[in-house]
């Protein structure tokens, strides 16, 4: 019997450390004394080829916007210099990729080693194409934009004027796609008195903890048959929604962070869109939420930082990564912690998801993260 309780022990513990072998490493980080690199988006259209977009901040205060790519799964990754500013990125297959940078779009046919302008638009936010001909863009003074030129020519959609919102404080910034179904997100929010303080928040920690939560008027547009028909909603919350996922099978995910005087940094709500409901399924104090994916075997996985002091401060912070599982009736369960290198700190982390479901993440002081599954 002792004999075979050791067995089982056996077990338990390689099976134990066979789980905790699942980890975030660092596959690229930018260490350079004269340079700090911000990277604000990832994308793998493929298993091989990824793309990540952001700027190196040079001594002095010089922006330089980059490209970081590989096509190897993520072995090697090369700096390839932009000309302006990225802002957001779509790809459509592992070579044909768009980016919206702050005085246009443009366009790469070779995976993100050469880039041409396609487009003077400027103001975009978020991108999504469905092919190379149709996309959508989104983003300032409360704007919706389609393309069906490769990114050319963009249309408003004229639907958002009826949004009461002033231009000038109203934007939309995160979109989400899947199948025919999309939603397209933003916030209004006019100016508080309170937002023009003589002092920093680090020398104010009192008042800083004290300051009221306001709501903000959120604007959501809604898609069911690809982009043919928009409808608009607007609703008053606190926070803002940050990154919209799509599961065609009926469901949506919604991260919505909140102001640094909130009881929690963000929560994750499920969306159902049979009946309209918003259920929040991730809520944590010890947990600022930067960025969701929701990954083929069913499961979510949140990513963002552990906070520290003031939230608004905005310090760098271990990262941490949590994953929960979908079961057939789209309830999630308990969220797992991902093991992360302990070197991965960030103010904010970015998650992206290659076809066959390799997690990988991106922080904005140039840290390329991957999870190695065992």
């Amino acid at each position: 019997m002792m004999r075979a309780r050791v067995f089982l022990c056996g077990l338990l513990l390689t099976a134990t450390a066979a789980g905790a072998a699942d980890k975030w490493n660092i596959a690229f980080f930018h260490d350079e004394k004269d340079s700090e690199l911000t990277l604000v988006q990832l994308l793998f259209p493929s298993e091989r080829r990824g793309i990540a977009i952001g700027a190196l901040i040079e001594k002095g205060g010089r922006v330089k916007p980059v490209a970081i790519v590989t096509g190897d799964g993520g072995k090697r990754w090369e700096k390839i210099p932009l000309k302006d500013t990225p802002t957001a990125i779509s790809c459509v297959n592992d070579s044909a990729c768009w980016i919206a940078t702050e005085k246009g779009v443009w366009l790469t046919e070779e995976a993100g080693r050469t880039w041409r302008k396609v487009s003077g638009q400027k103001g975009i936010l978020a991108l999504h194409f469905e092919s190379a001909t149709r996309g959508f863009a989104a983003g300032s003074a409360k704007s919706i934009w389609e393309t069906k030129d490769g990114g050319k020519t963009w249309t408003p959609l004229a639907i958002t004027k009826a949004i009461e919102a002033k231009p000038e404080y109203a934007a939309f910034h995160t979109m989400g796609f899947g199948g025919k179904i999309g939603m397209v997100a933003g916030t209004s929010r006019p100016p508080r008195r309170d937002d023009r303080r003589l002092f920093p928040p680090w020398m104010e920690p009192e008042l800083e903890a004290k300051r009221r939560s306001w709501p903000n008027l959120v604007m959501m547009a809604e898609t069911r048959d690809s982009g043919d028909t928009w409808k608009i909603a607007t609703a008053s919350i606190f926070g803002m929604v940050s990154r919209i996922l799509i599961d065609p099978a009926g469901f949506a995910l919604a991260l919505i962070g909140f102001e640094d005087s909130f009881e929690v940094p963000a929560e994750v709500d499920q969306i159902d869109f049979r009946t309209g409901k918003m259920t929040p399924i991730y809520r944590r104090k010890e947990h600022a939420v930067r960025d969701i994916a929701y990954l083929p075997n069913r499961s979510i996985v949140v990513a963002g930082i552990e906070p520290t002091g003031l939230r608004s401060l905005k310090l760098p912070s271990r990262v941490v990564i949590r994953e929960g599982a979908i079961d057939s009736n789209n309830t999630v369960g308990k969220f797992v912690d991902h093991d992360v290198d302990y070197r991965a700190t960030a103010r904010d982390v970015k998650l992206a998801t290659a076809p066959d479901g390799q997690l990988w993440a991106i922080t904005d002081n140039g840290m390329i993260l991957r999870l190695d599954r065992r």
